[in-house]
């Protein structure tokens, strides 16, 4: 059960923001600190679960943690500022002891993150917040996620159909990877309403007017169909890819959803009732903290000075035959892979953390030398190695 902080903003004004705190390993958890108009308890809850899910996945000793911030994100930026900054100053004695250590999210940048802490006063680790492709390979993940599960049920991936809720820095990512990899993307949505081309989209175009116009692209783009963008979870496509909000599938729609794969790159994309609609359907639905798990395990990486294409190929490699081996996994006990995922990561988190706080001296000597490196003291000469030999005994 997750400890809800909630946060006011603007004395008198009301609820306006939330910390979720699912886990703590050595009195620290990380997450993400979104901002969207509508943001619930619930949601938030489960992504910090998420976050926790994910850190157990890629063998990480780490809490997880959700925040949330309650408004339009492409509000005036000086009146997002002053929401960042009053947020930070309502939870700072949190952030000052980094029992929470933010990251951005949807909604926010790592500009954002960094802006809300300096304007309160607290000091940044020399090495934190440096990491701006996550979204990119959050979006690679979900990609290849995407593509085990496709080489599982034997589809024809020259012939596939995509279709991509949410064109931001995780769904444009998808929809670059899937172009390069000669898939068809049919559909993509952002805030601003939804497009649709059977035939499929330019994405070399569509991705050049992103970079121009950001999520007003779905009006700018010409060769298309205006659609509903609810309608995009039950679009016959073979691969749906919910990059957006919460909760994108519900019971209210997942008997609706034709796509034989849904790879995630938004937390908490499907209900637990969806979940198990989808199972009985037949439809692989990739676990959230698998699929959009590349933000964090590149950062990690990075931070560990791996190149760009040392992870890349990581990702390609170790991470979709891991993807795979749970896909089977699941298949054989005849359970959502979900619920197989869920249930073997948990165990595998909670082990972890068990580890991390025995206060042996390697584990010591390992965490002092992280955290030297952090604060710029160590050269990543003598991190690297030890990185790259945790992230390949992890996914063997």
């Amino acid at each position: 059960m997750s400890t809800i902080f909630r946060v006011d903003i603007h004395e008198g004004t009301g609820l306006t923001g939330y910390l979720a705190i699912d886990s703590l390993v050595n009195g620290h958890c990380y997450g993400g600190l979104r901002m969207a108009p509508e943001i619930s308890i619930e949601s938030l809850t489960q992504a910090a679960r998420t976050m926790t899910l994910k850190y157990g996945f890629l063998g990480l000793p780490t809490g997880g943690a959700k925040a949330g911030i309650i408004g339009d994100p492409e509000m005036p930026l000086p009146e997002k500022k002053e929401l960042l900054r009053n947020f930070g100053q309502a939870i700072k004695p949190i952030l000052q002891t980094r029992t929470y250590v933010p990251g951005g999210d949807l909604g926010t940048t790592d500009d954002d993150i960094r802006f809300m802490l300096v304007s309160n006063g607290i000091r940044l680790l020399p090495r934190s917040l440096t990491h701006q492709r996550t979204g990119f390979y959050a979006g690679s993940t979900v990609f290849i996620a995407a593509i085990a599960a496709a080489e599982h049920i034997d589809l024809d991936l020259f012939h596939a159909s995509v279709a991509i809720e949410g064109f931001g820095s995780v769904g444009s990512s998808v929809g670059e990877a899937s172009w390069k990899r000669g898939l068809k993307v049919v559909a993509i949505s952002t805030s601003r309403g939804a497009i649709f081309a059977d035939g499929g989209l330019d994405m070399g175009e569509l991705l050049r007017l992103y970079e121009q116009v950001g999520s007003n692209v779905v009006n700018m783009y010409p060769k298309a169909d205006r659609i509903d963008k609810r309608k995009l979870p039950e679009l016959e496509v073979d691969i749906f890819c919910p990059c957006a909000q919460p909760y994108s599938i519900s019971s209210d729609n997942a008997s609706r959803v034709i796509a034989k794969i849904v790879s995630p790159g938004a937390n908490v994309p499907t209900t637990l009732d969806a979940e198990r609609i989808l199972f009985v359907k037949g439809i692989l639905s990739l676990p959230d903290f698998v699929a959009n798990c590349g933000g964090v395990l590149a950062a990690t990486m990075k931070r560990g000075g791996l190149s760009e294409s040392l992870i890349q190929h990581f990702i390609e490699q170790k991470f979709g035959q891991r993807v795979s081996r749970m896909i089977n996994a699941a298949e054989k006990e005849g359970i959502p892979i979900k619920e197989y995922a869920e249930r073997t990561t948990g165990e595998r988190f909670l082990r972890i953390k068990e580890q991390a706080e025995r206060s042996s001296i390697t584990s010591r000597a390992f965490s002092f030398t992280l955290e030297m490196y952090r604060r710029g003291v160590v050269p990543h000469q003598l991190v690297m190695p030890f990185v790259a030999r945790r992230f390949n005994s992890e996914f063997e």
